[in-house]
């Protein structure tokens, strides 16, 4: 059976990004389709659409597959959405993906009878292919029924090379209800062995796109006016040179006044004062470090491969080449005492860093920590309940240590939350700037409250603070380029 016309949904989600940049993965499916000549439609739930508005487009599009992308988080909500549009459209195809999919895999379509298919890790080849018509058990990645049976075909085999892939142009994403900032992904996979992360189950193959490839899709993008990017890689620094080849082409092109995050967390011992200037000169202005442990006792522990040294090394230079710094942290991992957590909260506020986000710690099946909580039998609430109720960034235990136990998790998460609240109130501080009773002022405004709405609630806040700081960045360089015009002459 072939498919012709595909409708990708992005379902509602709490997460935290929820509505404020668009599903970069569905993304290049999308773009995939559309290279491979396939009709598709796109509808992100998270823009405001419920479940009539879904119906609505299934019956004005008339696909015959429909494909969604399904997180852990909220899993029994998806699956009663794909119950209530089989029910409605029973000859319609309904195909999943995503990280719950390729985790979880066959149990997918066990506990939800309304799934057709499923896709194991990356979609786009597997997803073309069933679309083609090709028999089902030659299109790797697959997961289908048969005759009564749940059937995976097994692992497709990694794209080695990332360039054969067309980045994502989002012809048919309502791309101006999103905060102006681009997200690219220049690299797939993570080969380190944090025993927590379900990235090694979901991409353990580290690969890159070029230099050039990256950079073309910054420049279609600017060339269109965007500004502001985002490189979303588990290892954008994984690999020295290529990410001084990727500054040297944006320099080479001539694009000016870049403002680029790297928000999910770059290794702090792939970094030193040379690769960081010369991110900062072509426009890399915020960084996020996925530190996890505050002293090197949990950091071996956790199997993270950096000392503290090497993390402290990189916030400094960081901090003192000017760049907003968001500290990643895990909290509560085997053998970790309320002291280990302290270690993270003196090293957070040694430095003036933009952010911090202190995860509550899940354990996902297939991870190191869930075979420890399985093996020691410190679970709160059974595996089935927690990945559908509990986040990492909602105050629920869902595991306890004789260090840590849940009474103290919750107590220290309570904490920890004022913590990252006392590190946005200095931030937005500091960025003010002015006389003292500016400053002051804007201290006493600045509540729990204001600050709860702005930082986790506020897509209007997360624009303004995005143009905000591309203008202060845009001033602090002309100010740059105007003093060492002055020197030189």
């Amino acid at each position: 059976m072939a498919f012709k016309r595909v409708l990708l949904v992005h379902p509602p989600s709490n997460a935290e990004w929820r509505a404020v940049v668009p599903h970069t993965g569905q993304a290049y499916i999308a773009e995939t389709l559309f290279q491979e000549g396939i009709e598709y439609d796109v509808l992100d739930m998270n823009l405001g659409y419920k479940m009539p508005d879904l119906l609505k487009r299934i019956r004005d599009f008339r696909p015959d597959l429909v494909g969604m992308s399904l997180l852990s988080m909220e899993y029994r909500k998806f699956y009663q959405m794909l119950t209530d549009v089989k029910s409605q459209y029973p000859d319609v195809k309904l195909v999943v993906g995503g990280a719950h999919v390729t985790i979880l895999k066959d149990q997918v379509l066990r506990d939800c009878p309304a799934v057709d298919y499923g896709v194991v890790h990356e979609g786009e080849r597997t997803l073309v292919e069933l679309c083609r018509g090709l028999a089902h058990q030659e299109i790797k990645g697959l997961i289908f029924r048969s005759n009564g049976d749940i059937v995976y075909t097994g692992d497709r085999p990694w794209l080695k090379n990332l360039d054969e892939l067309p980045w994502p142009r989002y012809h048919k994403f309502e791309i101006d209800r999103y905060i102006d900032t681009m997200t690219i992904y220049t690299s797939r996979g993570c080969p380190h062995l944090c025993i927590f992360c379900p990235n090694r189950i979901i991409s353990p193959v580290f690969r890159v796109r070029s230099a050039k490839n990256v950079v073309d899709e910054i420049e279609h993008w600017y060339t269109r006016g965007k500004r502001q990017f985002n490189f979303d890689d588990d290892n954008f620094n994984m690999i020295r040179e290529r990410v001084f080849a990727i500054c040297d082409e944006i320099e080479r092109r001539g694009m000016k006044d870049l403002f680029i995050h790297c928000s999910n967390g770059i290794r702090a011992d792939r970094v030193d004062r040379e690769i960081l200037t010369r991110m900062w000169d072509v426009g890399f202005r915020s960084i996020a470090f996925g530190v996890d442990a505050g002293n090197d006792k949990m950091l071996k522990i956790v199997k993270k491969g950096e000392t503290l040294a090497e993390i402290e090394s990189a916030i400094k230079t960081a901090c003192e080449l000017g760049y907003d710094i968001k500290l990643l942290f895990v909290i509560g991992t085997p053998y970790e005492t309320w002291e280990d957590v302290e270690d993270k909260v003196r090293l957070t506020l040694k430095y003036p860093v933009h952010d911090v986000h202190f995860y509550n710690t899940i354990p996902y099946p297939g991870t190191e920590l869930y075979d420890w909580v399985v093996e020691h039998n410190a679970f709160l609430k059974k595996p089935e309940e927690y990945l559908n109720d509990v986040s990492c960034l909602v105050n629920e235990p869902v595991f306890e240590t004789p260090e840590l136990p849940a009474a103290k998790r919750r107590e220290l998460h309570r904490y920890l939350a004022g913590i990252n609240k006392k590190v946005h109130r200095e931030d937005i501080r500091r960025k003010i700037g002015g006389p003292r009773a500016v400053q002051f002022l804007a201290k006493y405004l600045l509540n729990d409250w204001l600050i709860e709405k702005l930082f986790h609630q506020s897509i209007f806040f997360h624009k303004m603070i995005d143009k905000f700081r591309y203008r202060l960045a845009a001033r602090k360089r002309a100010k740059e380029t105007a003093r060492q015009g002055s020197s030189g002459s």
